[in-house]
């Protein structure tokens, strides 16, 4: 079709809300709250969110105080509007995805991972307080589901899931025991809004009245998906905000991008969030790049995908987030900064790895070939003397008088002693050399945790992103300084363990080596300061 005939199309606005509850964003009990910082920075206006963070718990919010932060101006311009009849692009349809854990093996499973969640009945079951007005202008009672709703420019439905895939039917829902899934409510929905005619979409309050008719749902979504209508069906908008970008979020994504050939499907990177920044630009960046979603950042511009009419003003100052076209290439250069170090270390680990082995295989066989010679010349040098002391006359002189100039001793220090010193000398470097390779691979691990975060792998553009960086910095040393302390403990025990063998194997007696011996490789205050020179040691003689 032509640009003239995607212009005369029937434009389709949808609007999906997940998981705008209670639990994910004010609870401090529920283990799948969202973090703080970002609840803040999606309810709150940017000079709000820092005091409400610091607060002791996740106290009440003003209901003034929501209707200023993004998320509140953002309702307040598309399903605010849209109450009072003042769209002018036709209507806007809201699915509001309800977590909704009523007592089942499948929430068993579920509960004992992540904690109870979303229980009918609970206030963290319910929509956001202070906001629910958007979101259920209805006014369901506590602990009933929400059902369908109709006024101005606006239609609300509810979808209240009961596992992490959206597209999965609920219970409740005809023929469920098949092995292959039947279309779930939401699916039915989308069909319907997606690819129905207006008189279908009218017809959707009768089966999504306050008793929910799932056969004449079925009935109608079926109708509409064998019907061809002529001229294409409606040129469909479709926006996803809510929580857990990186699971919830996603998952409805890909099941939208897998179910229907929509063009405009769009992720807001403002009123979405994530346990973490970093599961949160997962979750954008593999909609974006995977799945071709749009990642829409800010308010005017996703109230004017949706067919509205952006009215919110100064977004600079009302917006904290970042939008994700700042960490766009985060990934990129976290990878070239990855792969940059795995290379040097491949390198390092095959010149150190061959030359070490080669060091402390010839130190044990020139030490065992010491031993060895040593134990053949005593035993030859006690024969001369024993048989020059039997036969003094046919017996050669010479052995005994060139073997006797040796003391026994000498003998022993030379051929025994001084080896096994240095045997033992050779397993503490060994030691030693595997102790600086595994700490030294706990600081790579812990640099590129921490050094290869969003917060220090962007540019720096404010005072907060400066302090959150330098926070970063600031714990990533702090690990450091503790696994120094911890390898200064390992590596003065190992010091300890090498004088004692030295004490107890017929040295001098005084924690010192014996005479000829080499010292133990020497313990400094930064064990990444011992040398591989120093750990490889020397052969005897």
């Amino acid at each position: 079709m032509d640009a003239t005939g995607e212009a005369e199309r029937e434009h389709r606005y949808i609007l999906i809300t997940q998981c705008l509850q209670n639990d994910l964003f004010f609870s401090d009990e529920c283990r799948l709250g969202l973090p703080r910082r970002s609840v803040a920075e999606m309810v709150l206006p940017r000079a709000d969110a820092d005091a409400w963070v610091q607060k002791p718990s996740r106290e009440h919010i003003e209901r003034k105080r929501l209707d200023a932060g993004p998320l509140g101006q953002f309702l307040r311009a598309t399903i605010g509007e849209g109450l009072k009849g003042k769209r002018e692009t036709g209507p806007l349809h809201v699915i509001n995805i309800r977590d909704w854990h009523e007592p089942s093996e499948a929430y068993d499973l579920e509960r004992r991972a992540y904690g109870p969640h979303c229980e009918p009945g609970t206030v963290g079951a319910a929509y956001l307080t202070g906001l629910e007005r958007y979101l259920d202008p209805r006014g369901s009672p506590a602990g009933d589901k929400a059902h369908f709703f109709h006024k101005g420019d606006v239609r609300i439905y509810h979808v209240h899931s009961q596992s992490v895939f959206d597209f999965k039917p609920q219970s409740g829902q005809p023929d469920t025991s098949e092995a292959k899934h039947v279309p779930s409510q939401l699916e039915q929905l989308l069909d319907i809004l997606i690819q129905g005619t207006d008189d279908d979409i009218e017809s959707l309050a009768r089966p999504m009245g306050p008793n929910t008719n799932w056969r004449a749902l079925h009935d109608l979504a079926d109708a509409v998906n064998a019907r061809h209508p002529e001229g294409g069906t409606p040129l469909a908008y479709v926006a996803v905000i809510g929580a857990y970008t990186d699971i919830k979020v996603l998952t409805l994504l890909a099941g939208i991008r897998t179910r229907y050939e929509v063009r405009n499907l769009a992720v807001s990177d403002t009123l979405t969030a994530s346990a973490t920044l970093d599961r949160h630009l997962n979750g954008l960046d593999f909609a974006a790049k995977v799945l071709g979603v749009d990642v829409i950042h800010g308010l005017n511009e996703l109230i004017r995908y949706l067919g509205g009419s952006p009215t919110v003003r100064n977004e600079g100052d009302l917006i904290a987030t970042a939008p994700y076209a700042r960490y766009e290439t985060f990934f990129q250069d976290k990878q070239h900064v990855l792969a940059y170090q795995d290379e040097k270390l491949r390198e390092y680990l095959f010149l150190t790895e061959r030359r070490s082995v080669d060091v402390y295989e010839r130190i044990k066989r020139a030490n065992q070939f010491l031993i060895w010679f040593g134990s053949f010349f005593l035993i030859l040098t006690l024969l001369g003397a024993v048989l020059a002391a039997i036969f003094p006359d046919p017996f050669d002189w010479k052995l005994p008088l060139v073997t006797g100039s040796v003391s026994l001793l000498q003998l022993i220090g030379a051929f025994y002693t001084k080896p096994i010193h240095d045997l033992q000398q050779n397993l503490t470097n060994l030691a030693q050399f595997k102790m600086i390779l595994e700490s030294h691979s706990l600081k790579t691990a812990f640099a590129r945790f921490h050094l290869t975060t969003p917060l220090t792998l962007r540019e720096v553009q404010s005072r907060t992103e400066a302090e959150d960086g330098t926070r970063q910095v600031t714990a990533f040393r702090e690990l450091i300084d503790a696994i120094q302390a911890y390898d200064k403990a390992d590596f003065a025990s190992l010091t300890k363990l090498a004088f004692s063998q030295w004490s107890d194997g017929g040295g001098n007696g005084h924690g010192a080596p014996a005479t000829g011996a080499p010292k133990p490789t020497e313990v400094h205050a930064e064990p990444s300061q011992v040398g591989i020179g120093e750990a490889a040691g020397k052969p005897a003689g």
